[in-house]
């Protein structure tokens, strides 16, 4: 266990809920493109809106990580 200032874990419980409301965000996202998808009447246009839905999931799961990341480093 590290010593660390009720700073730094303040400033890391901070980044954890930042990263949070990104996964938020991204999963909106990319549920929206989902939508777009099924609804689309063009079948390109269906698989730009996968295409784009699938880099939402990718880039909401990375928050995700980030966020048990630092909310580990908030608790240490």
């Amino acid at each position: 266990m590290t010593d660390k200032s009720v700073g730094e874990r303040l400033g890391a419980a901070v980044d954890a809920v930042k990263e949070k409301v990104n996964e938020g965000a991204d999963r909106t996202r990319a549920e929206t493109h989902e939508f777009n998808a099924e609804t689309a009447s063009n079948p390109v246009d269906g698989l730009m809106e996968r295409g784009k839905a699938a880099v939402d999931h990718t880039k909401a799961d990375l928050h995700g990580a980030r966020a048990d990341q630092k909310s580990d480093k908030a608790t240490e």
